[in-house]
């Protein structure tokens, strides 16, 4: 997970809510006539362009051309009508996730059965249905839109593909709201809510690994030094914004790729 820096609200969605401040995301999406199914699309299709393309949590590629496998998760609950603030239609509380593979058919369904292999919002919303989970989950999960940029509060077994907390990262960071004793069980606890570590994902994740000590031998046995080899490697990996799996590669490149994104200003 990384942070997600939100762009300005679609005009579409503002020009909605003029008309609408009380309605429902679903209200919103049946409204073909007012303009609201529109602005449903802009919502989507602008929340992915801000989050370059990854989903918010395990950070997939996702596509504005692939409507199946992507949607808009309100990390607050949009139900919430507690108050004067309509969280259904609060742009600052919606995110682009992936399906969390509840599309995925045929060979892929066989391969990862559900429900081990939900993941994202869709195994989230399990859990808060089980009682598991509270639907105000703030503090109980991160929050992309506030996680810190650095350092990378995560660490990868590489062997399995499951990630873990960055325990000296994490004893140096505080989040707010954090209803844990230290932010590293924050990190276990945002893992497990989200099933990041779901053996489809973990599997995808094995491949990135996979690729990147591929490219590493490759290097090697054309005779690059160590530093032109990084330095060609952290070019391909991180030259668009930003990679999918981007944490995953991140903690591929240990320390080595924080002075590289650094030197990019990279900022979520």
């Amino acid at each position: 997970m990384k942070l997600v820096n939100k762009g300005p609200i679609p005009e579409m969605l503002q020009n909605y809510l003029l008309s609408n401040p009380d309605a429902t995301w679903e209200e919103m999406s049946n409204d073909a006539m007012g303009g609201g199914s529109v602005a449903v699309h802009a919502c989507r299709d602008q929340a992915i362009r801000d989050q370059k393309g990854l989903c918010a949590y395990c950070e997939q590629a996702i596509s504005v051309q692939d409507p199946l496998h992507r949607r808009i998760e309100h990390y607050h609950p949009k139900s919430d009508r507690t108050g004067n603030h309509n969280w259904s239609l609060d742009w600052d509380n919606m995110l682009a996730t992936c399906d969390g593979g509840s599309a995925s058919l045929g060979e892929e369904r066989s391969l990862h059965p559900l429900p081990d292999n939900l993941s994202c919002d869709a195994h989230k919303d399990r859990m808060i249905q089980s009682g598991k989970l509270p639907a105000d989950c703030e503090g109980y999960l991160l929050n992309p839109l506030t996680i810190p940029v650095y350092p990378n509060l995560f660490a990868l077994d590489k062997g399995t593909g499951y990630i873990k907390p960055n325990e000296s990262s994490c004893a140096i960071v505080d989040i707010v709201d954090n209803v844990f004793e230290t932010t590293a069980m924050l990190i276990s606890q945002t893992i497990a809510v989200l099933n990041l570590n779901c053996e489809r994902l973990a599997e995808k994740r094995r491949l990135v690994v996979i690729d990147v000590d591929r490219n590493k031998k490759h290097l090697r046995e054309k005779g690059f030094t160590p530093t032109e080899s990084q330095e060609k490697l952290l070019d391909r990996y991180f030259s668009v914004e930003w990679p999918a799996f981007f944490t995953t590669l991140r903690c591929c490149f240990g320390n080595i790729v924080e002075d590289y994104l650094q030197s990019r200003n990279y900022n979520g």
